[in-house]
């Protein structure tokens, strides 16, 4: 018997490459202190979240990385709407640290892409989404609609 699938999915993988990336490009801002890094993936996560087809880390990943053989992909029957809206977190911290950094405040910039860094790194290494727990416990307390229910 064959069921029909009810969510979208979500290909982790491509998850992956993107903390990833959001990782070396803030580390890289960071050592270099180019804080256009920051500016450069907070633009990215902030048109992944409003256009998740448009999401450049993860077309990187389905263009180039999978074509190529490199990285093969891990799907999973699940909402995708939690890490969007993780993403659109992450985005918002380095939009604030864009704000940070163009109002010459480099220390709160620098802290601000620390978070979205560590906290990408958290999910990357351990499998631990703190956006996706936030999501999970608005939808839950009431505060959003959860694509789930």
């Amino acid at each position: 018997m064959t069921t029909a699938r009810t969510r979208p999915g979500v290909d982790r993988t491509a998850l992956r490459v993107n903390q990833a990336l959001i990782i070396l490009f803030i580390v890289v801002g960071f050592v270099l202190n180019l804080p256009v890094l920051v500016m450069f993936v907070g633009a990215v996560m902030l048109i992944g979240t409003l256009v998740p087809q448009a999401a450049l880390f993860q077309q990187f990943y389905r263009q180039v990385l999978r074509p190529a053989g490199l990285l093969r992909p891990d799907l999973h029957d699940e909402d995708p709407a939690p890490h969007r809206f993780a993403q659109g977190v992450g985005a918002g911290f380095l939009i604030a640290a864009t704000l940070a950094f163009l109002l010459g405040a480099n220390g709160l910039g620098w802290v601000l892409a620390a978070i979205v860094a560590v906290l990408a790194a958290v999910n990357l290494l351990f499998g631990f989404c703190a956006g996706c727990f936030v999501y999970f416990q608005l939808a839950r307390a009431g505060l959003i609609r959860s694509s789930a229910s």
